[in-house]
């Protein structure tokens, strides 16, 4: 998993912040880790007292941290404002802060025989130097190993929304999987149906491209099916970090399941092994609903 570890502040009663450890790639990394699935977090951490409590719940969740770097800079600080269906919106805090500083540092090479994947998105693969740092990382692994990719979108703090666009379809051609949200989407192809972009960003190069609705459910893509899944009825809390949480149960699923292999892409065309892995990813993704903040 390569990205960054976000401090939300989200609303609590009264009227308070409630700073919660977030950020999309570590959503993520935690999600697996907990789960027992081997997951190392490629990244930086703040010296501040954000930082340590990143770095206390990464030691928590089981995440490998041989690549997690502690920096002396501040960590990333994100405002969530929670929507009534439980979705947010955010405003980010992100100049000069220790989730974005990469330069100079070595990446670990993703050996076939000791790394099923790897991971990327969010803020981290669109705010320099990260981005560039992670392009050139994830280029030379996807020979080795497959690559996945989740956008997460953020135009507020990414830019506008044509080069979020451009930005994102190069990220898609690198790609294995995608999984992207309908919200995403709407962001950057306004007016679009969904299948469409999905079919496009199947012919730039990824084997499959999953789109989460929300209580909709998720589809997924692939040049011989179209496969959809419903979304499981929850007590809804809030939504932060549910698209992680079904990241990492899509991935998670694949991989113990032995079909996240460059040699067994294969299987992925049969909708019946893509429908399992949408129901799994789809149950993580329900549980991280009813916990406030990400899980």
């Amino acid at each position: 998993m390569a990205g960054e570890n976000v401090i939300d502040l989200v609303p609590a009663p009264g009227g308070q912040l409630r700073p919660t450890c977030g950020g999309g790639p570590a959503n993520t990394a935690v999600s697996l880790a907990k789960r027992g699935i081997p997951t190392a977090l490629v990244g930086s951490v703040g010296g501040d007292h954000f930082g340590r409590r990143v770095w206390r719940r990464h030691i928590s969740a089981g995440v490998r941290r041989d690549w997690l770097q502690r920096t002396d800079l501040p960590s990333t600080l994100g405002l969530a404002v929670v929507n009534g269906d439980g979705t947010a919106r955010y405003d980010y805090w992100t100049t000069g802060t220790a989730d974005f500083a990469w330069e100079g540092r070595a990446l670990p090479k993703p050996d076939p025989a000791a790394v099923d994947l790897v991971h990327f998105g969010s803020l981290a693969a669109y705010l320099e130097p990260s981005a560039r740092a992670i392009e050139h990382w994830v280029t030379r692994a996807r020979g080795s190993v497959p690559v996945t990719f989740d956008p997460n979108l953020r135009l507020g703090v990414m830019g506008e929304a044509a080069k979020v666009r451009e930005r994102t379809e190069r990220l898609v051609g690198l790609s294995t999987l995608v999984r992207v949200s309908e919200r995403d989407l709407a962001q950057i192809y306004p007016g679009t149906p969904v299948d469409r972009v999905a079919r496009e960003w199947l012919g730039a190069g990824p084997e499959l491209v999953v789109v989460t609705l929300g209580d909709a459910g998720s589809v997924a893509f692939h040049r011989n099916h179209t496969t959809e899944a419903t979304a499981p009825p929850v007590d809804l809390v809030d939504a932060i970090g549910a698209g992680d949480a079904y990241t990492s149960g899509l991935l998670g699923w694949l991989t113990s399941a032995g079909w996240m292999r460059l040699d067994r892409l294969a299987s992925w065309g049969n909708s019946t092994v893509v429908a399992a892995a949408l129901r799994y990813a789809s149950q993580i993704a329900a549980h991280a609903c009813t916990v406030p903040g990400a899980p």
